[in-house]
């Protein structure tokens, strides 16, 4: 037995009115899928006491009850919510048999029709069955990218609300990003396409990357200070460099080339400053003892200071130097 009884919350209601017009409860379960929706829709309204409930007897001289018994599927939209929005009723028969699990989520539905989101109206239309989960995740998106395609991609609020703020992190460092291509690139999706290849997409053409350590470079060390110079150099290398370009637009670190032999990364320190933290060759093979310490000694001449990794002496340091035992795995 489901919570609330065989239909949910509406099980009690459904009761009552069946004791007022016996066979109402029958008539509800054997109902077409838009009858019955519309069936709850307006019991959802009386809930929550909206619409017409009350209103003069003479524009609606029938109960509720025998109007749910007998009426057509508009006529109980209509004595539930007055006014019935065009595409309610369309609505409606995405939704299924059984009730949604809450009265409230018929009202929000509602509201998107009768609201000036014509985005999130068209999403709900143009997306498969509606869910309790699917209105939640189109509350929480931000009404710019409420589209059937991230509708049916995201799977709760707080995934929508994590996929509102990875956007404006991509905005923040891709110029070319604004609403209307951020917007287009999601109505554009394929059935296989995915919403992490479509940032990781746009990612990729940031043009506002944080200000490198490596302000001027010399014919030793270069800095990487363009994703088209991070992604060359990611294939270059062959290593996961193109799956931190988060970490670089974001300022938490920096690569640079030394002499075309190696990658240098850097980590931040406070306030300003920037440390030496990693070199890197090819496919991260355990890095050559005598290139480490040119870095080092390089980092020196420009003020770089070194990483403190703090305990394990030395020795730590070198053994992770000489066995390759890198964050780049």
């Amino acid at each position: 037995m489901r919570e609330g009884g065989l239909l949910g919350w509406a099980t009690a209601a459904l009761v009552k009115l069946d004791d007022e017009v016996p066979g109402l409860i029958a008539r509800t379960l054997t109902a077409a899928p838009l009858r019955r929706q519309s069936i709850f829709a307006a019991l959802a309204a009386r809930e929550e006491k909206v619409g017409l409930i009350g209103a003069n007897d003479d524009l609606l001289p029938h109960s509720f009850a025998e109007v749910v018994r007998h009426g057509r599927a508009k006529d109980i939209l209509r004595h539930g919510f007055g006014d019935v929005p065009e595409g309610f009723a369309g609505l409606l028969t995405k939704i299924g048999e059984r009730p949604l699990p809450r009265a409230r989520d018929y009202l929000t539905l509602h509201d998107f029709l009768t609201g000036d989101d014509v985005r999130g109206a068209e999403a709900l239309r143009a997306s498969g069955r509606i869910t309790c989960r699917k209105l939640e995740v189109l509350l929480a998106l931000d009404p710019r990218w409420r589209h059937a395609h991230t509708l049916d991609r995201i799977d709760s609020g707080a995934e929508a609300i994590t996929f509102n703020k990875a956007v404006a992190f991509i905005q923040s460092v891709n110029s070319k990003a604004s609403d209307e291509v951020v917007a287009e690139a999601v109505a554009r999706m394929g059935p296989t396409s995915s919403l992490p290849r479509l940032l990781d997409r746009l990612l990729r053409r940031a043009d506002r990357l944080p200000p490198h350590p490596v302000s001027e470079g010399d014919n030793e060390l270069r800095p990487l200070a363009s994703m088209r110079d991070l992604l060359e150099a990611g294939r270059k290398y062959r290593n996961c460099l193109a799956h931190r370009l988060a970490d670089i637009a974001a300022g938490k670190m920096a690569i640079g080339e030394f002499r075309g032999e190696c990658l240098v990364e850097f980590r931040p320190t406070l306030p300003t400053g920037w440390l030496l933290r990693e070199v890197h060759i090819e496919r991260n093979r355990p890095v050559p003892l005598a290139l480490f310490s040119e870095v080092e000694a390089k980092c020196d001449a420009l003020g770089i200071p070194r990483i403190d990794e703090g305990g394990g002496g030395d020795g730590w340091k070198n053994y992770r130097r000489f066995t390759g035992e890198l964050e780049w795995g």
